[in-house]
Formats: structure tokens, sequence, C-alpha cells
């Protein structure tokens, strides 16, 4: 059976998009543009003291008062990623856009990253959460972004109009839950039996790009607890500024800051639960966070030199008696050096030198170091 013309004129579309090296490979489809794109990447990490993990994991670097194996490496491909977007003309005017995409980061399957749909500045699916952005953070070969900033995608409503943009997300996800207790093991929260999500999230955000890039948000949140005789709960908040800014054509300074009480995961790596019940009352936790870096221009690539650091204030849940909060991580601090560069088209190359601390409410504190490099080939 031959096959038909569509099928021959899809192919043929294809074949085009390929050979002009263009940032995916793209077709039409019933008047609808549709694009696949991604890449494969090679991770190489050698953790010089504890392991932490194919992704920092700031909860993993060793105490000074721990006894640990040293010297740990380790390759993956779990960045390697793909996707499918597709772009609609529509009868009432705009374009209809969606999005679906993944990586291999969950335990070796394929991970839902995006999946999300738009149209006239309403968007309904899997994103970025729209507090705040990338706008202040420092690029790193690390996949996990630095602690102190806000990058997790989850599950949203959001409406966009110029510079401004507004969201309803997902409670329970990024943000977490209030905790119980914390792991005397590894000074975790440990998400408290009835904790409730009775309220999505709500973001806002007002930005610009940029050669000056900035950004202001902010998130409200419920925090509730509910046995089912009793329910208390409390107000969460959290306020975030960024910038980037070119200095010179080759040079560029970032810096961003993350503040709140009730933040969660909104803060990336925060040492803290978003809050805390005892004898049924539930108090929220403050955090807060920052990352600062400047990125030089050498050669075929970037040098990029930041640091970043997430603390949480667990004071108030120490002298209300929360278990295990004296051994609770209390701060993580990150400082990278890294150079990342294109020697050719679509091939991306990185090095880069990672120094890690955690320290304690107790006091206690440790140190790691890690060196990472990365080879990825985009299509």
């Amino acid at each position: 059976m031959k096959p038909s013309s569509t099928f021959r004129v899809m192919i043929g579309c294809t074949a085009i998009a390929a050979s002009m090296n263009s940032a995916a490979v793209e077709l039409n489809v019933a008047g609808s543009k549709v694009s696949l794109y991604g890449y494969a990447e090679l991770n190489m990490i050698y953790d010089v003291d504890a392991n932490l993990g194919p992704l920092l994991v700031p909860q993993k670097v060793a105490l000074d008062s721990q006894e640990v194996a040293e010297g740990h490496f380790q390759a993956d491909a779990s960045e390697s990623r793909i996707g499918l977007s597709t772009r609609t003309p529509m009868t009432y005017g705009g374009d209809l856009k969606t999005v679906i995409e993944g990586d291999f980061f969950g335990t070796g399957n394929l991970r839902l990253r995006k999946a999300y749909g738009q149209w006239n500045g309403i968007l309904a699916g899997q994103t970025f959460t729209n507090f705040p952005g990338f706008t202040g953070i420092y690029p790193t070969v690390d996949f996990r972004v630095p602690v102190g900033s806000s990058t997790a995608r989850q599950a949203q409503l959001r409406y966009t109009t110029g510079k401004l943009s507004m969201a309803l997300e997902d409670p329970g996800n990024l943000g977490g839950e209030v905790a119980g207790a914390v792991n005397v093991a590894d000074g975790t929260p440990i998400t408290a039996a009835n904790a409730k999500d009775g309220v999505p999230d709500f973001t806002v955000r007002y930005g610009t790009r940029g050669p000056t890039s900035y950004h202001a948000s902010a998130v409200l949140r419920h925090l509730a607890v509910d046995t089912g005789s009793e329910e208390d709960s409390a107000v969460g908040w959290g306020v975030s500024l960024g910038v980037a800014h070119d200095l010179t054509e080759a040079l560029t300074v970032r810096a961003s800051v993350v503040h709140g009480a009730g933040l969660g995961g909104y803060l990336n790596r925060n040492p803290g639960a978003p809050g805390y019940v005892v004898d049924g009352e539930v108090t929220t936790i403050a955090a807060t966070g920052g990352t600062l870096g400047v990125t030089v221009k050498v050669g075929q690539g970037n040098v990029t030199l930041g640091t970043a650091i997430a603390k949480a204030d667990w004071d108030e849940a120490v002298r209300d008696g929360l278990a295990g909060a004296e051994v609770a991580n209390e701060e993580f601090r990150s400082t990278h050096l890294n150079y990342i560069w294109s020697p050719i088209n679509k091939i991306t190359l990185g090095v880069e030198a990672a120094y890690h601390e955690r320290e304690l409410w107790s006091g206690l504190s440790g140190d790691a170091v890690r060196l990472q490099g990365m080879a990825k080939f985009s299509f």
C-alpha cells in the first residue's frame, strides 16, 4: 500500500525542518504548527565527601561529627529531555499553544515536567510556578538550581496581561504542608498526619526581560490541620525580588532574594517546613533565601561565580517543644564556579566545582565539595 499524499507531505516537512538545522523538528498538521524538541545529556559527578545524590540534596551533606564514606562517582543521562509543542491560530483571535514535556528523573522513567494549554493570556496545566521565576538566578551545571531561589513546576491556573501575571496553584506540591515533627536522622520536617490543603495558593508576579531584567512577586497560602473534630490554620506569605543586568556585552550580574513565613518549597531547598503544629495550634516558620552571581563571557562560553543561601527560623518551634526541632536543618549554603560553552552549534559542554554547607539549629555543621561535568546534544 502506498502512503497517502498527506503522509508524504508530513514526511517531507519533517525532513526539510531537520535539514534546515532549526531549533526543533517542525511540521504543519491540520493548520497547527507542531514542534518536537529536546536533548540528550550526560552528567558525570564526583563527590569528594559524602554522596549528595544525582541532584544536590543539602540534607546529605555530612556533619563534621559524622563518619561517612568519602569519594563517590556517578554518571547518568536522566536530565535528557523531550518535548512536543503546538501552536494553532484560533477563530476568535490569538493562537492556542500547548506543551507536553518530560525528562527521565522519575527514577529512570519519563517524568512529567510541563503539560499545559495557553490562549489569550489564560494558562491551565503544569509549568513553572508564577513565584518568582529565573530572573536573578545564576546558571549552574548541576540540574538543581541554587538553594534560596524558586523555580519548580506545579499545576496552576494563570492569567497574564502585559508584564503582570496571577495564578491559583496546587497548595500541597511545591509549598508543602504543616509539619508534626522533625526527622532526627537528617533534620528534615515530617508532615503532620492531619495536615490539610483546603485552599489553592495565590501568586502574583510583575516582571520584564531585556538588558536589565527584573521581577517582583508575592504568594499567599492557607496552612491547616484538621482532625475531624478540631481544626486550626494560619496564613502563609512570601515576597521575592530578582534582577539581572548586563553591565557590558561580556559581563552580567544577577541577584535575587526570597522572604516570608509559611513559604515551604517556594524557597528552593528551604531547610524548614512552611509551618508546624503543637497542641493543635498551627504556627508558620519564617524563611529567607538569596542568590548572587556574576557571569563573564570567555572564549566560546561563560564563566560564572555564584553563591546562594537558604535559612529557616526554628526558634519558636524549639520553644514550643516540636519533636526533633533542636536537630532541624537551619541553613544551607552553596557556592558554584563553572564554565559552560558551546564549541559547535547544538553541543553544550560544562564543568563545575561547588562547595556546599549545612548547619543545624543546634549549631552542628558540615560541608562538602562536588565536581561535575556535562555534555548536552540538542535537537
